[in-house]
C-alpha cells in the first residue's frame, strides 16, 4: 500500500481560492475592518483592547498581544484543539474543499515540473530579446514596454534551440517530453508546441508558472492561440490569467473584469485599467467564481461583441446562479458588434470603456432576457413555459434567500412584460386609426417623393391642397418647393439621413408606397392621385359650407339670404359628387 502525503501548500491554496480567512475566523471571533485587515479580541488570551489581526491578502492571522499567528489550519488546530490531520478534515468538511492526496513520487514530479517551468520561462524571456522579428511584433502590439516585463512575455524559438537548452539544464529526453513543450505528429516525430510563438506565462494563485499560452506571430498557422494542455499542475478551471500582475490594484479598488484572452488583459492594462483577468476560455468554474468574489462583490464580465461572446456570457450567467449568495453577483458589459476589449480601446477611449462599465447589465436582467428568448410568441402555452423557466432557474440557486428574491424578481418581470404587451396592443390600435385618418395626406407626400413627374400634372391642385395636419402640410409645402418648383429631386434616403423629419412618418411613407402604389401602372396612379386630391377637398368644402350656413341664418335681407342658399347648395352638390365618385 502506498503511503499518502498531503501537500499543505495545496490545501491552503485551495482554501484561499474558495474562501477568505476572515470569513472562517469571524465564525468564532467578532472582527471589524481596519484598512486592508480585520481586527478583534484575541480568542487565545484575555484582552480589553483588540490586538488580533487577520489579513485576507496574505491568508494569515497574528495577535500582537500573545504573539500567536498562522494560517487557516493553524487557527482551527489551536481554537478547536485538533491535530494537524483533524484540522485538515475539519476544513474539508466545513468548506467542501476537495483535498488532493499525492504519493511522494507524484509530489516530487510536480515540484520538479514547477522548477523546470520557471527555468523555461526565463529562457523564453531571453529568447524574445534575441529575436528581432518577435520583439518587433511584441512592441507593435504592446506600446507600453513595461507591460512586456510585467507580464513576463517571451518567445519560443525553434525546437533544436529549446531542446539544447533543456539538455544543458540536465533534463533527459524523457523529462523533456514530460514538459508538454513537444508534441508528437502522425509520423511519431516530436515538434515544438509553441514554436515561433509569442509566449505568455500563466501563473497559479501561488504565483508559480504552471503553463504557457502561445500567440502566432507569422500568420502561418490556422490556430492563433495555443495553451498548455491540462496536467497535474495546469488546470484551467483553477487559473485566472493576469491576476498575479493586477492583484494589487484589484485588492485596492475591489474591482475585477473578466475578459476572454491575454491580449484583452494587456490592452486594458495599456489603458491603465489594471483590474482585468482572463479565464483562458469562455466558461467559469466554481473556483474562479469564488476567487473573484473574494476581491469584488460584483465582478464584471466583458466578452467579445459577437455571437460567440454573447452566447458565452449567457452560459456564464446561468452557470453562476448556483453559487449566488446575498451580496454577491456579476454584471455584464455589452461591447458593440464586432468589437473585443482590445479593438474597442484602440478605436475609442478609456472614458468610453468606463461608460460601458457604468451601463453594464445586472445578472438578473440578463437571466430574464434568456428566459424571455426561450419563447416565440406570448401564447398561453408559452406563458406557461415562462412560468416553468422561472421556477427552474430560481431553484438552481442554492441559497434559499437569494432564490426566493430571484423568483419574485422574475414574476414581476413577467407581469410587467404582459402588461406592456397589452399596452402595446392598445397603442397599435390607436396608431392604426390615426394612420387611417391621415392616409390621404400621407399619400400626397408619397407622390411628391416617389412620383415627381406625375405630380407635376397636378401642380395647382397639389399646391392649393391643405392637409389637415399642420406638420404634414408644412412637409408637403417643403417637398413641393424642392421637388416640383426647384426640381431638386429630394428622395427618401436624403430625407432620412439629412433632415429632422420624424423617422416614423418617413417609415410610414415608405410603407404606403409599397402597399398603395407598387404594382399600379401610370394611368392607375394618375386616377389615384386625382381621387386623393378630390377627397382632400371635402374637409375644406364642409368647413366652407358651415360658414355659409351661419350667414344664411344671420341674413336679414331675403335677396342676400337666397344668394347664400344657392352657394350652400352648390357646395353640398360638389361634396356629394366627390363622395359618390368611383375610381375610373
Amino acid at each position: 500500500m502506498i503511503r499518502k502525503n498531503i501537500s499543505v501548500d495545496e490545501i491552503l491554496t485551495q482554501f484561499n481560492n474558495r474562501s477568505k480567512l476572515s470569513s472562517l475566523i469571524s465564525k468564532y471571533v467578532q472582527l471589524s475592518p481596519r484598512g486592508n485587515s480585520f481586527v478583534g479580541k484575541c480568542p487565545f488570551h484575555n484582552e480589553k483592547t483588540p490586538s488580533f489581526n487577520v489579513n485576507d491578502d496574505k491568508g494569515l492571522f497574528y495577535c500582537f498581544g500573545c504573539k500567536v499567528g498562522g494560517n487557516a489550519i493553524t487557527f482551527i488546530s489551536k481554537y478547536k484543539n485538533l491535530s494537524f490531520s483533524e484540522s485538515i478534515k475539519f476544513l474539508a468538511d466545513m468548506l467542501g474543499i476537495e483535498i488532493s492526496y499525492e504519493n511522494k513520487e507524484q509530489l516530487k514530479k510536480k515540484n520538479n515540473k514547477l522548477f523546470v517551468y520557471k527555468l523555461i520561462n526565463d529562457f523564453f524571456k531571453k529568447s524574445l530579446e534575441k529575436n528581432k522579428n518577435a520583439l518587433n511584433y511584441a512592441n507593435l502590439r504592446i506600446k507600453n514596454k513595461q507591460l512586456i516585463s510585467d507580464f513576463e512575455i517571451g518567445f519560443c524559438p525553434d525546437d533544436n534551440e529549446l531542446i539544447n537548452f533543456l539538455k544543458s539544464e540536465g533534463l533527459s529526453i524523457e523529462e523533456i517530453q514530460e514538459t508538454d513543450l513537444l508534441i508528437k505528429n502522425r509520423k511519431n516525430q516530436f515538434f515544438g508546441r509553441f514554436k515561433d510563438r509569442l509566449i505568455f506565462p500563466i501563473f497559479s494563485f501561488s504565483n508559480k508558472v504552471v503553463g504557457f499560452g502561445g500567440r502566432e506571430i507569422n500568420e502561418n498557422s490556422r490556430i492563433k492561440y495555443i495553451n498548455s494542455q491540462e496536467s497535474q499542475i495546469f488546470k484551467k478551471s483553477e487559473l485566472l490569467f493576469g491576476f498575479k500582475q493586477n492583484s494589487e490594484v484589484i485588492r485596492k479598488e475591489k474591482k475585477i473584469i473578466l475578459v476572454e484572452g491575454y491580449m484583452d488583459v494587456i490592452s486594458l492594462a495599456q489603458s491603465e485599467i489594471r483590474f482585468a483577468v482572463a479565464s483562458l476560455g469562455t466558461t467559469l468554474s466554481k473556483t474562479q467564481i469564488q476567487k473573484m468574489w473574494n476581491y469584488s462583490d460584483t465582478p464584471l464580465i466583458c466578452f467579445d461583441g459577437d455571437d460567440a461572446g454573447r452566447k458565452s456570457s449567457k452560459n456564464i450567467a446561468l452557470k453562476c446562479l448556483e453559487f449566488l449568495v446575498p451580496g454577491k453577483s456579476f454584471k455584464f458589459i455589452k461591447l458593440p458588434e464586432g468589437f473585443d476589449p482590445d479593438t474597442f480601446l484602440k478605436k475609442y477611449s478609456k472614458k468610453k470603456f468606463f461608460e460601458l462599465m457604468q451601463s453594464s447589465y445586472n445578472l438578473s436582467d440578463l437571466v430574464w432576457q434568456i428566459i424571455l428568448e426561450s419563447i416565440d410568441k406570448p401564447t398561453p402555452e408559452n406563458i406557461a413555459l415562462l412560468d416553468q423557466k422561472i421556477k427552474l432557474l430560481s431553484s438552481k440557486i442554492s441559497n434559499r434567500i437569494v432564490s426566493d428574491e430571484y423568483f419574485k424578481f422574475f414574476i414581476k418581470k413577467k407581469n410587467d412584460y404582459l402588461w406592456n404587451l397589452n399596452l402595446k396592443k392598445k397603442k397599435t390600435v390607436h396608431t392604426t386609426e390615426k394612420v387611417q385618418e391621415l392616409i390621404n395626406e400621407k399619400l400626397v407626400l408619397v407622390f411628391l417623393i416617389f412620383e415627381i413627374e406625375l405630380t407635376r400634372h397636378f401642380n395647382e391642385e397639389v399646391s392649393e391642397a391643405i392637409l389637415g395636419n399642420k406638420d404634414l402640410n408644412s412637409f408637403k409645402d417643403a417637398l413641393f418647393k424642392r421637388n416640383i418648383i426647384e426640381k431638386k429631386k429630394i428622395d427618401l434616403d436624403y430625407l432620412v439621413n439629412n433632415t429632422e423629419y420624424s423617422k416614423q412618418i418617413l417609415a410610414e411613407i415608405e410603407s404606403l408606397n409599397k402597399t398603395h402604389l407598387k404594382g399600379l401602372n401610370i394611368e392607375e396612379k394618375r386616377v389615384l392621385l386625382r381621387h386623393i386630391l378630390d377627397n382632400l377637398k371635402i374637409p375644406i368644402l364642409k368647413k366652407e359650407a358651415a360658414v355659409i350656413k351661419k350667414k344664411i341664418l344671420e341674413a336679414e335681407d331675403d335677396e342676400k339670404q337666397s344668394a347664400q342658399v344657392n352657394k350652400y347648395n352648390e357646395i353640398l352638390k360638389e361634396i356629394k359628387i366627390i363622395q359618390n365618385k368611383e375610381l375610373e
